[in-house]
């Protein structure tokens, strides 16, 4: 049934990554999962980094984990902080004091209508201030003298506002709702005193529909901010409220929101000048009516040495794209990420661009460099990517680098960060999410991700004789290398390149400048580091968890998403070639643990069992034909054969799942007979 060892084992091995410049070194360093989830990211002027986790204790209890590392990723110092339980942005002073930002959380694990600001000094040592504000806060950051100026969202009529403040009016309130606001607050370096605060919202909203439109109201939220040299404060976020305060001249005056779909807004405040409200301006898709539910999310904003203003979220067709840009157009239902600069009076966009489209893309964070170049980064929500496998994540995390004019991309890597952004002080990027990167001073190449060749998501767990893929940027030769089978194994060397996995060489199957692809070596032990051995050098990866029960998945077709299955006959299944009831499909899985063989060794003919079930959606079982080791192909590879019963669900596809080790693989598809 398979003819060629070598062929199969790249079909089921091989994945595609979209392309990257070779750039300088990143390094991938690996967050504990002991430390708690990352959320927020900030950056020092002295080569330090800060980690902020959500941690949850043994006995369910919830606070914060901050954790400083140096420039290669070093752990230096770690400080837990009760006060804050969700951490929502972070940032660093002048002196390199941190300020976070959050929710508290209740013992039972309830976010409590309460915002928390506080400062720890540099070293982790002692906290310097708590303060709480009855509102959430989305933002944080500070100026050139230490204070410093959040904004977020609030309905609370006691929000604590300054006399001759821009809005003092709280929001608009009946027994049906409220309206949110969103607000700017400036507070001092000591955190003691509240220098200037204001909320900033609408209270309505357009909604049609009677009865219905009771208790609709308009909510806006602040999600991100930024001061320049001369204490103006830009702020921005998203709304519904179609009142929303603009100014005359602005990009867009007129709010094309509903209570179903949100705009963006821009808004630039001087506290301590007679104008306080410099200009405001909306976001928003000049399609009307705009496609239904369709919003514009903002999630980064910054400003360039000029005082521009970029923006960063994701949004339908309509927004203010120009030409020339990178990606000035989008098909009419498509929602991808969008970008833009506004000028420094908010009267018009200087460049807008779409960033993606057939994949749905988002920006969550954004940052400007010295030299006035756009970082950001996100998710590619992949449509054709299989369902989510062992808890790994099936969308794809970037990270982008955009030339100041919007009109080029100077880099573009995927792996597993996508959550925030900080810039460093060597003026490279840190990106968080389930790992760091840190991008260095020295050109070279980069491990950025390591996955389960089927499961397709970044991980940080692996098991003995499980097919992975390490992907990067000069990771292996230019011209591609497929394995080499000598004495009935694969080798692990191709070309002068290896893999050390726990400092054991692993089977090489494939190697390329973008990626490699190995079986974890048998002898690791519950640690291992991945290193790549080229011949200019060592590339040095993370440290990899290796734990003794399976962490199964199914071979996917990247461009159908269904399992990637063999029908009875031998031919590939798929939507033009479904299998037929009654008939014997094969699958193909890894990651089920140690098998019987040598590592790399090609499995010889015969019946190597190992249990596993298979069930339908609805909870049917499928008699398995056949499972193990796959004869023929790599071991690390187990061949599943099942038996579809004789009448199935209409529709074309059948949805199972696969447990192997009592570990299920999430839910797979194939195509069968209508």
């Amino acid at each position: 049934m398979i003819k060629s060892i070598l062929t199969w084992t790249l079909l089921l091995t091989g994945v595609c990554i979209l392309p990257a410049s070779a750039g300088n070194q990143i390094l991938l360093r690996n967050t504990s999962p002991a430390d708690g989830t990352p959320q927020v990211l900030a950056a020092d002027r002295s080569g330090h980094i800060f980690v902020i986790s959500a941690l949850q204790s043994a006995s369910g209890q919830f606070s914060s984990r901050v954790v400083k590392l140096d420039l290669a990723g070093s752990r230096l110092a770690s400080m837990d902080i009760a006060q804050v339980s969700l951490p929502t942005a972070a940032v660093t002073d002048a002196q390199g004091n941190l300020i976070i930002a959050g929710d508290a959380v209740s013992p039972t694990g309830l976010v409590l209508s309460e915002g928390i600001v506080l400062k720890v000094d540099a070293q982790l040592r002692n906290t310097l201030f708590v303060r709480s504000l009855p509102a959430a806060i989305g933002a944080v950051t500070a100026d050139a003298s230490g204070n410093i100026y959040l904004t977020g969202s609030t309905s609370d009529a006691s929000f604590p506002v300054t006399t001759g403040a821009y809005q003092t009016k709280p929001p608009v309130k009946d027994i049906f709702g409220t309206a949110t606001y969103a607000f700017l607050t400036k507070l001092s370096p000591g955190g003691d005193q509240l220098l200037y605060s204001t909320y900033f919202g609408g209270d309505y909203t357009n909604c049609i529909g009677g009865s219905a439109c009771l208790g609709k109201f308009g909510y806006t939220i602040g999600t991100a901010i930024a001061v320049d040299a001369s204490g103006a404060v830009v702020i921005g976020g998203n709304t519904t409220a179609y009142n929303l305060p603009t100014t005359a001249g602005a990009l867009a005056t007129t709010c094309t929101c509903s209570y179903r779909n949100s705009a963006g807004f821009v808004a630039k405040f001087q506290p301590d000048g007679a104008q306080q409200l410099r200009w405001s301006t909306f976001l928003t898709t000049s399609v009307y009516p705009p496609p239904y539910e369709a919003s514009f999310t903002l999630n980064g904003l910054a400003l360039d040495p000029a005082g521009n203003v970029i923006v960063g979220g994701s949004g339908p067709t309509g927004l203010p794209a120009t030409p020339g840009a990178l990606q000035p157009s989008l098909g009419t239902n498509d929602n991808a990420a969008f970008l833009a600069k506004l000028n420094n009076t908010g009267t018009a966009a200087i460049w807008g661009t779409y960033f993606g489209g057939s994949r749905v893309t988002r920006v969550s964070a954004l940052r400007v460099d010295v030299q006035g170049r756009v970082l950001f980064t996100g998710l590619i929500l992949n449509p054709f990517q299989p369902a989510p496998a062992n808890g790994i994540s099936s969308s794809l995390p970037y990270v982008a680098r955009l030339a100041s004019d919007g009109a080029s991309l100077v880099d573009y890597y995927e792996g597993p960060v996508g959550q925030d952004l900080a810039i460093t002080s060597e003026g490279g990027f840190a990106a968080l999410g389930q790992s760091l990167w840190i991008e260095t001073a020295n050109p070279g190449p980069s491990l950025l991700g390591v996955t389960n060749s089927a499961g397709g998501g970044y991980s940080s767990t692996v098991v003995r004789c499980e097919l992975v893929t390490l992907y990067g940027i000069g990771l292996g030769p230019a011209t591609p290398i497929n394995g080499q089978v000598q004495n009935g194994a694969f080798t692990s060397s191709l070309g002068g390149y290896q893999v050390l996995v726990g400092g054991v060489a692993a089977p090489l199957l494939y190697a390329d400048s973008r990626q490699m692809n190995i079986v974890v070596p048998r002898g690791v032990g519950v640690a291992a580091h991945v290193q790549v051995v080229t011949p200019a050098g060592t590339v040095d990866g993370p440290i990899l968890s290796v734990p003794y029960s399976a962490v199964p998945a199914i071979f996917h077709d990247s461009q159908t998403g269904l399992a990637a299955a063999l029908n009875q006959d031998g031919s590939i299944n798929s939507p033009l070639n479904p299998a037929k009831h009654g008939s014997v499909v094969t699958l193909f899985a890894t990651g089920g643990g140690a098998n019987y063989f040598a590592d790399g060794a090609v499995v010889p003919m015969g019946i190597y069992n190992a249990p596993a079930t298979v069930w339908a959606g609805d909870s049917r079982s499928f008699e398995v034909v056949f499972a193990g080791d796959a004869p023929g192909l790599v071991a690390g590879i187990m061949q599943i054969n099942l038996r579809l019963p004789d009448s199935l669900p209409l529709g074309g596809t059948l949805t199972f799942t696969v447990a192997i080790g009592g570990v299920s693989t999430g839910q797979n598809q194939i195509a069968v007979t209508p």
